[in-house]
């Protein structure tokens, strides 16, 4: 009963948004932003949670901590740069959310920094709440779609050939794998999401398209942890972390690997506690025969 009532509360609040978004867009736009400036300080302000969510862990998953990413992705992020003796960093985030992603917990030690994403509502929030929380950062919010032909070029709107970039997390819930293949730049670090589910011997994504849209009832998208590997050790770079939600796969550039155990895909590969086994199978089984490139 609670739930259903929160989900009635919840549909009548997005009814009436839609209602003064279509009649007052200035007055929606500020009450989106009040709202979003309580949940961003609300994020960043919580406690740090701690738990793994799979099996087969790594040493590195010892670090794993969520705080504001999505996952666990902020323990990892901070060892990482620790291990790197980061303390002032320039990161570009692919995809994201204003009160939850990969660089929120280090944007207080940026150097320079670049956040991308398709939503205008999304971008027009984290602008502001970056220039009222952040206004001595080189911030930039770009609102951009993403696709292999133009992330050289977004890129380089605020990074040139002399800078490093330190940190580079891709999430854009579709064709990440041919976004990172076209990649020019060569971050210390890579974060990028891939899909368990077609399992871990299999190379595959879905196939390139500019208009590629990610069903969030769906398990279709993305690329297999293996095909990432594989194309990852193509550009020199190795594979370091599976986050233990089984949705982030890090990896570093050749000259800093001497740092970090290199992982094996398959050895390393984890599932999810909340899947069954006949979940996993079946949902596996349903994907391999949806249309594929396999690489």
């Amino acid at each position: 009963m609670g739930l259903g009532f929160s989900r009635n509360i919840y549909g009548l609040r997005n009814s009436a948004l839609r209602s003064i978004k279509k009649s007052i867009p200035l007055f929606y736009k500020l009450l989106i932003l009040i709202g979003a400036v309580f949940k961003f300080l609300y994020n960043t302000n919580k406690k740090k949670k701690f738990e793994t969510f799979s099996e087969n862990l790594d040493e590195i998953n010892e670090f794993e901590y969520k705080k504001t990413s999505q996952n666990n992705e902020d323990g990892i992020i901070e060892y990482l740069l620790q291990k790197l003796k980061l303390n002032n960093v320039n990161f570009v985030e692919i995809g994201f959310d204003y009160f939850q992603n990969n660089s929120l917990n280090i944007i207080k030690k940026t150097k320079k920094g670049l956040f991308v994403d398709g939503s205008g509502e999304k971008v027009f929030l984290l602008k502001y709440i970056t220039k009222l929380f952040y206004p001595m950062k080189n911030i930039e919010v770009i609102n951009a779609m993403i696709h292999k032909d133009n992330i050289n070029e977004i890129i380089s709107k605020k990074f040139d050939a002399e800078d490093e970039i330190d940190f580079l997390s891709i999430d854009i819930d579709g064709v990440d794998y041919y976004v990172f293949e076209n990649l020019k730049f060569k971050p210390k670090i890579v974060c990028i999401e891939y899909n368990f589910w077609y399992g871990k011997e299999v190379k595959c994504s879905v196939p390139y398209s500019e208009e590629f849209e990610w069903n969030m009832e769906s398990f279709y998208s993305g690329a297999s942890l293996k095909a990432l590997c594989s194309l990852a050790n193509s550009k020199d770079y190795h594979l370091i972390a599976l986050d233990s939600s089984c949705v982030n796969v890090f990896f570093v550039r050749g000259d800093l690997r001497y740092l970090f155990k290199v992982l094996d895909s398959e050895k390393s590969f984890k599932v999810p506690l909340r899947y069954t086994k006949d979940k996993i199978k079946n949902e596996k089984n349903k994907l391999l025969n949806r249309p594929l490139v396999y690489f």
